[in-house]
């Protein structure tokens, strides 16, 4: 789908006699490096001389006017055949201008851009002549052919390598196999019978042999062509038979293969730089057709040339292989032939014929000679008989630009004289067919769209380059009719155009030179008014910077659009044409580089005079806006009013918003992991080029390296298109395009939740399709995704939008009024939508809909509404409706049994009661609630009746498997069963040892030795015995045994203070008593006790024994807390004296454990044999670390095998630190907890006058207090990493954690509450 574009021409003049013997024209060779062109001419005097012509001035990238000379060459440029160039070539690594003549003499000049070049050198001659010769790719190697039909290979020292004749045999390596196929040995002859198939004769060898040399199409010379990687040569040459025939021969001099011959071969030979193909000409009677050979010599396929190309005279591929220079005599409709350049490229297996340049439209009115440029593969080099003339070209689609509703979103390929004319937004037709094709009476030039009205008319440039021809598109081409022609505009003779631009519909603009100077670049406006052109003005450029693009670019509100020049410095100037036709053109914006794609778009603004951005892609892939580097991998790109479309290097489709960021924005390839949903981006196949996006709909075209073209819609585009939508209230466009490109619907709702909630009338009025509106509602979930999936492509602040958590409820209880309010019952599905989309379904409500309808909707409601739903689902809530025939009418429609269903609903019929049946319904939907609530109500029913305690039972009995008292409390207040329904209550209490509610429970129901019982049990003996002390509830020895009972519980409970207590306050029992107060340690009460019940027995048999034995404990606890702090913080210093990598080193996981716990009979590794071992393990984490594998993976049983070593702390493993800290915090908690338990028992002592013992636990105890504030900065303030198993069970340390302050610290175990000294006795002497 892409274009060839005449950038630029320029011209030089060459130093050449006018004498007109001098017909053949100079030879020309390329310096890529110094950019410059050297020239093989002749003075006046006809001495031969080698001139120069610099390429890309600074600044201007412009071509010098004049050849410089460079050097006399030591022969005489005349007619005769000896002395033209056989080849001329520059060779980068010598410097130096390579000539070889056909007599045998070859020259080499040594030159100097910018000083004196050295005097020719002739290297060598060889004697029989030259008649072709040609380097390699790489300068390694020259191919020679000589007079007697020899090939010389050479190296850059022009030493021999190889020397061969030309004819060396029959066959080369690549030997041909003909498999019969098609052959007339196999073929059925009818009357002539067998012997026809024995013939041997060869039509083709025979005209071959027979083929006349003197026809003047093959001039006899012999051709050299290499491959692109210098592997391979082909020669082309006239055998001995008179016949021409093409060789292979491989870089070591072997024939590698021999062409097929085919009728008519002619004299060109060009190799594919890329290496597939070798293209050469055949003429037969009827066509000429350009012919393609693959390495092996077969031939591989052909295009045939135009009826006016008469004869061809050489083939020349560009650079990159995307293009074939086709040098030929062209019949253009003069007196003569006319030499004309044209340039063919093919896509989808077929050739275009996309330029031709014509002697009689370039500089100095003539063409001899056509080179590629070797680094750049859009320029060709052009030798005339008096000038140099350099063309800039580019590839790029020719497509329409203007954002209108009607555009037809058409492009244009041009195939001579044929334009392939495809409107998109009606048909995808691929390449190379299009929609209509547009013949024209020359090959085309140029096409330019109109800037003005739809964007759909467009103008065409001929090859002539002065006649532009006018093509319209009326209102019946909008359903993508063939464009008729409108018109036809000559431009003057003065002009030369190469580019054109369509901004009015009365003016044409026109970019190009003058035809007297080739190198003077004007921009003419023609009156398209006047036919003959002469109305017109011109606008001479500045020659300080060349313009290689011409862009009328489309200005919203506004009648004229953009017309911009683009320079080759990257300056981009502004052009008006007023009303008289006037031009004139003022600087714009500065590029940071020249150009080869330029756009423009305006950016408009309320508040702010519009902006004007230009978007610019140069050669090297680099996308500019205004002075922004936008990209720098961009490989094509298409700009819309809302969004820049580009591609990338990368193989992804970007979406930039046009707007103001656009000027500072820059596309990042890097792909934002933050975002989830990113619509800016969109990958592509490689090397996909745009052709064009849809200027104001949704879809973007693209064109495969292969030629074939792909039509998608983006995300980006279609969520703008929906927007847009939206934002004009077109409800029923957005829900379609949602629905055709599978968007989310939620985006209908939430991109303007508050308008839309307010216009649903015109909404159900706009869409009016039940189809539509049950996708958009059943589509719907409470989240907004304006915020989410459909963010848009610029970052929004994440605001919740209130209410979302009830968004579909809300909208189903908006539209559902509307939709019953227009009556109409083709929206009852809708309706019954609204019921099952709200959260939760309201299907009894939906069933209930279905009461006033005629049986053929109520069946069909149903039908529907079972889609939506499961038929059990809506069985259950029709039963629960309590309606049995509506259940029924389910029940039929689903795959139940009948017999299940007919006997279940038959049995809830047969019962009289309707609480009753309501009950079993309830029941069997596990209603619980209303199961209880319409059971109680069926009971009531049934007072004073036979069936009283029948339904009493199974109420009792089905409250308590649901556990429903509270309800059944509540149902029987002031009913004669309520005491029962609370008792009932406090035995289920009771069941779960909720002891204090069922005494709650037990009291309410007047139980009140059941009570009592529960009040013991929950500790709470207060309660118990106020109550079993009532009057009327129970006797003295009931209050007994209540207080025994509650002070065993207690006791249990280690509550020895409140069990002695009720032991003392309601029973006679003191020794129990004094003896819970020991056990208890609370020596002071038990002494206290013992006097107050005049006891003092008590005190010498129970309290001071029972004081010896607890110091002798609590001695030996305090003994061994300090024996093992003490160990474990000199392990502590031992383990933090040893480097953490020494601990990780010699610590990994998976390591032999000397207690060989968890042994596993077989590794969980599915190898029977390992190659590692304990020693390895080290060199098996790193490698795991390094290379990602998960080979190294724990399994869960080992990962619970590290955790169950990591909480044990084996002594040299990593986790070690951790682990004594941790135990160290624990001791450090016991001894804190010990102070008041030293305090009391030192006071008893001191009580029994035992002040040496009391000593004794004093000193011990204040020596552990005293070690342990010592160590505790140490043990806790001095603590290194954590340490943590990750993904493949290797040690890393824990990650950092961040204070209120912000700081980014290590996580430490927490230190403990520490131990004081405020439990100590003074008095005490240790």
């Amino acid at each position: 789908m892409r274009n060839l574009t005449i950038l630029d021409v320029q011209a030089a003049t060459l130093p050449v006699a006018p004498s007109p013997q001098h017909t053949l024209g100079p030879a020309i060779c390329v310096d890529v490096v110094n950019k410059a062109v050297y020239a093989l001419v002749s003075d006046n005097n006809g001495s031969a001389l080698l001139c120069s012509v610099q390429l890309d001035t600074p600044g201007s990238m412009a071509v010098t006017g004049e050849a410089r000379q460079v050097c006399t060459l030591p022969f005489s440029m005349t007619s005769n055949t000896s002395v033209l160039a056989s080849n001329m070539q520059f060779l980068m690594e010598r410097e130096s201008v390579f000539l070889a003549l056909r007599s045998g003499d070859i020259f080499t000049v040594r030159v100097e851009v910018q000083g004196d070049s050295e005097a020719p050198e002739l290297v060598g001659t060889v004697d029989s002549g030259i008649m072709a010769c040609a380097w390699s790719p790489d300068e390694e190697l020259l191919a020679l052919v000589t007079g007697e039909a020899r090939l010389l290979l050479m190296t850059q020292d022009f030493d021999v390598v190889d020397e061969f004749p030309l004819a060396q045999g029959q066959q080369g390596e690549e030997v041909q196999v003909a498999l019969g196929w098609g052959k007339r040995e196999t073929q059925y002859h009818g009357k002539a019978g067998k012997a026809a198939a024995l013939e041997t004769s060869d039509p083709v060898q025979s005209q071959i042999a027979n083929a006349r040399m003197d026809d003047g199409e093959d001039d006899g010379q012999t051709r050299i062509s290499w491959r692109g990687d210098g592997a391979f040569v082909a020669v082309s040459f006239i055998a001995q038979n008179g016949a021409r025939e093409m060789r292979v021969f491989s870089r070591e001099g072997r024939l590698h293969s021999i062409a097929e011959p085919i009728e008519a071969l002619k004299h060109t030979l060009s190799w594919r730089p890329s290496g597939r193909l070798i293209a050469a000409t055949e003429k037969l009677d009827h066509r000429h057709d350009v012919v393609f050979f693959e390495r092996n010599g077969l031939r591989h396929g052909e295009f045939t040339l135009r009826k006016q190309t008469r004869h061809v005279l050489d083939l020349a591929w560009n650079a990159d292989s995307s293009v074939l220079a086709v040098t030929a005599l062209v019949d253009t409709g003069g007196a003569e032939l006319e030499v004309c350049v044209e340039l063919w490229a093919d896509r989808n297996y077929h050739w275009y014929l996309k330029q031709e340049l014509r002697a009689s439209a370039m500089p100095g009115g003539s063409l001899l000679r056509a080179v590629w440029d070797g680094e750049d593969p859009m320029r060709l080099h052009i030798a005339g008989s008096r000038a140099y003339i350099s063309v800039r070209l580019h590839a790029a689609p020719d497509v329409a630009h203007v954002a209108s509703e009607q555009s037809n979103a058409a492009a244009v390929v041009i195939d001579g004289a044929q334009l392939l004319y495809t409107p998109f937004r009606w048909a995808n037709v691929p390449p190379p067919m299009a929609l209509h094709t547009v013949d024209v009476d020359m090959p085309i030039a140029h096409v330019a769209f109109a800037g003005f009205g739809q964007g759909n008319d467009f103008a065409v440039l001929l090859t002539d380059r002065r006649t532009v021809v006018l093509y319209e598109c009326g209102a019946e081409a909008l359903q993508g009719n063939c464009p008729v022609e409108s018109g036809r505009v000559r431009l003057g003779v003065d002009i030369i155009a190469h580019q054109i631009a369509w901004p009015r519909r009365d003016a044409l603009v026109c970019l190009g030179t003058k035809h007297e100077a080739g190198d003077q670049q004007i921009v003419t406006a023609v009156d398209l008014g006047d036919s003959s052109g002469s109305s017109s003005s011109t606008h001479v450029l500045d020659g300080s910077t060349r313009v290689v693009r011409l862009v009328a670019a489309e200005r919203p509100n506004s009648t004229s659009p953009l017309l911009l020049l683009a320079a080759a410095d990257g300056l981009v100037l502004e052009a008006t044409v007023d009303e008289a036709g006037a031009i004139d053109a003022i600087p714009l914006t500065q590029l940071p580089a020249g150009c080869v794609e330029v756009d423009a778009a305006v950016i408009e603004s309320e508040t702010e005079p519009d902006t004007v951005i230009v978007v610019g892609r140069t050669e090297r892939n680099q996308l500019f806006v205004n002075g922004n580097l936008l990209s720098s991998v961009c490989s094509s790109f298409y700009l819309r009013r809302d969004f820049l479309v580009l591609t990338t290097t990368t193989h992804f489709v970007r979406f930039v918003p046009v707007d103001a960021d656009l000027l500072t924005v820059t596309v990042s390839e890097e792909e934002d992991e933050t975002i989830k949903y990113d619509e800016t981006r969109r990958r592509v196949e490689r090397g996909s080029a745009i052709v064009l996006a849809s200027p104001l709909g949704d879809s973007v075209v693209f064109q495969m390296p292969r030629g074939n073209i792909e039509t998608v819609r983006p995300r980006a585009l279609v969520l703008a298109a929906v927007r847009r939508a939206l934002d004009a209230r077109k409800y029923r466009e957005a829900l379609i395009n949602c629905r055709v490109n599978r968007i989310d619907m939620n985006v209908i709702f939430d991109h303007a939740a508050d308008s839309l909630m307010a216009d649903w009338e015109e909404f159900v009025a706009q869409v009016n399709d039940p189809d539509l509106l049950n996708l958009f509602i059943s589509g719907l979930r409470n989240e907004d995704v304006t915020m989410s999936m459909y963010a848009g492509p610029k970052a929004r602040v994440a605001v919740a939008r209130p209410g979302v958590e009830q968004k579909t409820t809300n909208i189903c209880r908006a539209i559902r009024p509307v939709l019953q309010a227009t009556g109409d019952s083709r929206f009852m599905p809708t309706v019954l939508t609204t019921f099952m989309c709200e959260t939760p379904a309201d299907i009894p409500a939906a069933l209930q809909m279905l009461a006033p309808l005629s049986t053929d909707e109520r069946d069909s409601a149903l039908t529907y509404l079972l889609f939506l739903s499961h038929v059990d689902t809506v069985y259950k809530a029709a039963l629960g409706l309590y309606d049995l025939p509506l259940a029924l009418l389910v029940a039929q429609r689903s795959q139940r049994d009948p017999r299940e269903y007919l006997a279940e609903l038959g049995g809830l019929n047969a019962l009289s009661s309707e609480e009753y049946r309501r009950f079993k319904i309830d029941a069997q939907l596990g209603r619980a609630e209303l199961a209880v609530e319409h059971l109680c109500a069926a009971y009531m029913e049934a007072n004073e009746t036979s069936r009283e305690e029948e339904l009493w039972a199974e109420f009792t009995e089905y409250v308590d498997a649901q556990e429903m008292h509270r309800n059944a409390i509540r149902l029987l207040s002031g009913h004669r069963r309520f005491a029962d329904a609370c008792i009932l209550l406090g035995e289920r209490q009771a069941s779960k040892r909720e002891w204090s509610q069922a005494a709650a429970s037990f009291l309410l129901g007047g139980a009140h030795t059941k009570a009592v019982d529960a009040f013991v049990q929950a500790k709470e003996w207060r309660a118990a015995l106020a109550i079993a002390s009532e009057p009327g509830v129970g006797s003295a020895q009931t209050v007994h045994d209540t207080a025994v009972s509650a002070s065993a519980v207690l006791a249990e409970h280690h509550l020895f203070l409140d069990a002695a207590t009720v032991l003392l306050e309601y029973t006679e029992r003191d020794e129990d008593a004094v003896a819970l107060l020991v056990r208890g340690a609370h020596w002071a009460e038990a002494v206290r006790s013992s006097l107050l019940r005049q006891r003092a027995d008590l005190v010498e048999t129970t309290v001071r024994p029972g004081l010896l034995e607890a110091q002798a404990a609590l001695l030996e606890d305090i003994r061994e807390i300090s024996s093992t702090f003490t160990a474990k913080l000199e392990r502590l210093r031992e383990v933090r004296a040893t480097p953490l990598e020494v601990l990780a080193a010699t610590g990994q996981p998976g390591e032999a454990d000397d207690s060989l716990d968890n042994i596993d009979v077989m590794s969980d590794t599915t190898s029977m044999a390992s190659q590692f071992s304990t020693f390895s393990a080290t060199i098996t984490n790193a490698s795991s670390r390094m290379t990602g594998s998960t080979a190294r993976r724990l399994s869960k049983k080992n990962r619970r095998k590290e955790e169950r070593r990591k909480v044990r702390g084996k002594k040299g493993s990593i986790y070690e630190e951790a682990y004594l800290v941790d135990s160290l915090a624990k001791l450090i908690d016991r001894v804190r907890v010990h102070q008041s338990a030293v305090r009391d028992m030192n006071w008893a002592l001191i009580k029994f006058s035992w002040l040496k013992a009391a000593a004794e636990l004093q000193s011990l105890f204040a020596g552990l207090v005293e070690t342990v504030l010592e160590c505790e900065k140490f043990v806790f303030d001095e603590q290194r990493m954590q340490m943590r198993l990750d993904a493949n069970g290797i040690p890393e340390p824990v990650p950092l954690e961040v204070n209120d302050q912000g700081l980014a610290s290590q996580p430490k175990l927490p230190k403990p509450v520490l131990p004081t000294f405020a439990w100590k006795i003074d008095a005490i002497c240790e």
